[in-house]
């Protein structure tokens, strides 16, 4: 629901108000707050959350209501309402979205609360972009690991990440290469996970995790689940579950 505010130090007007609220988005809107004056106001936004809009009067009855703004801040959209013209550019200074010059016709009313919510619609599309860029900054300056030190005989070596096959557990954990050989590590599954790029290697179930470039193909193996052969071969059925499934098909394709 849309948390509504009308600051209005007229009754009728701010019953007209309501009244048009209810009528056209009476599901959509509560009002939370009647107010009449600029002390009020201030009182009432000092001590309570922003609401989602404010419908506000310019002329109120103890001054203009931009005095508002020189003691608290507000940051959601305001519809002004008024009998004068002359406040317009400095209403639209503020958060202002809309300017209604009253008598306020249902017309210019519903008008402007569908510019309220298009406002809305771009501030929340905006809001999923930004949080996609950070998650992507995040992703992109993030240090996978490159390399993972497996014991050959007597000798430690390097094994770059882009050389191993897949990561499985047996009785413990153990990395294969794309030449088919097998070193123990002492690390986890989850661990090992958490160090390398999700978008290479794919935990197929609690055994096993994947680099992609190591699936030679998908199989049905029930319906909505598939089964991955890998190379070099495993030697267990490595069968996703309906979830892991899907998340592979998107990854791949």
């Amino acid at each position: 629901m849309v948390r509504v505010v009308v600051i209005e130090d007229e009754n009728i007007s701010s019953n007209y108000i309501v009244a048009l609220l209810k009528k056209y988005c009476s599901d959509k809107f509560t009002v939370e707050k009647e107010i009449d004056n600029i002390v009020e106001a201030v009182n009432w936004f000092l001590d309570n959350d922003i609401p989602d809009l404010i419908f506000m009067d310019v002329h109120l009855s103890d001054g203009l209501c931009f005095e508002i703004f020189n003691k608290v801040e507000i940051s959601c959209p305001i519809i002004f309402t008024t009998a004068y013209d002359e406040y317009a550019i400095k209403a639209f200074k503020t958060n202002g979205i809309d300017y209604l010059l009253k008598p306020i016709t249902e017309k210019d009313f519903y008008q402007s609360v569908m510019k309220f919510f298009k406002v809305r619609r771009d501030r929340d599309s905006q809001l999923r972009e930004n949080e996609k860029i950070r998650l992507l900054d995040i992703n992109t300056s993030k240090n996978y690991k490159q390399r993972f030190l497996v014991k050959l005989g007597n000798k430690y070596t390097p094994l770059k990440i882009e050389n191993i096959a897949y990561f499985y557990k047996d009785s413990l954990v153990f990395i294969r290469d794309f030449n088919g050989n097998s070193y123990p590590i002492s690390s986890s599954l989850s661990n090992i996970e958490s160090s390398i790029d999700s978008n290479v290697f794919f935990r197929a179930n609690r055994k096993i995790l994947v680099n992609i470039n190591a699936i030679d193909y998908l199989a049905q193996y029930k319906p909505g689940q598939l089964a991955i052969r890998v190379k070099p071969k495993f030697e267990e059925v490595i069968v996703l579950s309906q979830e892991k499934s899907s998340q592979l098909k998107s990854l791949l394709n």
